[in-house]
């Protein structure tokens, strides 16, 4: 077959496959993502057809040489949860950050209590934990009733902003979607020397 047939047959492919995609792409406001796979078809020098068994990466943007069109996908990456920002009543939200904040504290003055950590101390007053951990530094956790957020300030990592997910249960970091459990599980384990679990919400 002729180069020229060649590149005739990839150009009805991969304008079949743009077809067939746009059709199987669910929503964008859809919460769960299909992962699509697809081949990447291309002439090589010598004029024979080379096919790449390829996954669309994401998010990423795929170029159709052939009608010279883009097609984007918006699909988050699958080794990270996506949550979502709640709106919620000024009501709601005092009644998730508070408990949260009183799951929080009740874990800190246990783990004072059941254990010796050089220059522990936690307080609660006003919407503000203030976790102290001797030379390791000292958490900061708050309410933020304007923004409908908790607060952090780390000694390890600086000020972050959580916001709430009601149907995950969690307080998360817009960036890159941590939770404030796993920052203070994480960061606190390594400064005390031993593993702790804070109840804070459903995400590890």
């Amino acid at each position: 077959m002729s180069a020229a047939a060649q590149g005739a047959r990839i150009s009805r492919t991969l304008l079949a496959r743009t077809r067939l995609i746009r059709q199987s792409q669910p929503s964008v406001s859809a919460r769960t993502y299909a992962t699509a796979s697809t081949f990447t078809a291309a002439v090589s020098s010598s004029g024979r057809l080379a096919r790449l068994p390829q996954t669309i990466p994401r998010p990423s943007t795929i170029l159709f040489s052939s009608s010279l069109r883009a097609y984007t996908t918006m699909t988050p990456s699958s080794l990270e949860p996506t949550y979502t920002v709640s709106d919620l009543s000024e009501d709601d939200y005092h009644t998730v950050s508070d408990a949260s904040m009183d799951r929080m504290v009740e874990y800190f003055e246990d783990l004072g209590d059941e254990h010796e950590i050089p220059g522990y101390d936690v307080e609660y007053q006003s919407g503000v934990m203030t976790l102290k951990l001797g030379d390791k530094g000292t958490y900061v956790v708050n309410k933020q009733p304007p923004n409908k957020q908790l607060w952090l300030s780390s000694p390890t990592s600086g000020p972050k902003r959580y916001d709430f997910d009601a149907e995950h249960q969690v307080w998360f970091y817009g960036r890159d979607h941590h939770s404030l459990k796993y920052l203070l599980d994480t960061e606190i384990t390594k400064a005390i020397g031993f593993e702790i679990d804070v109840p804070l919400d459903a995400a590890k």
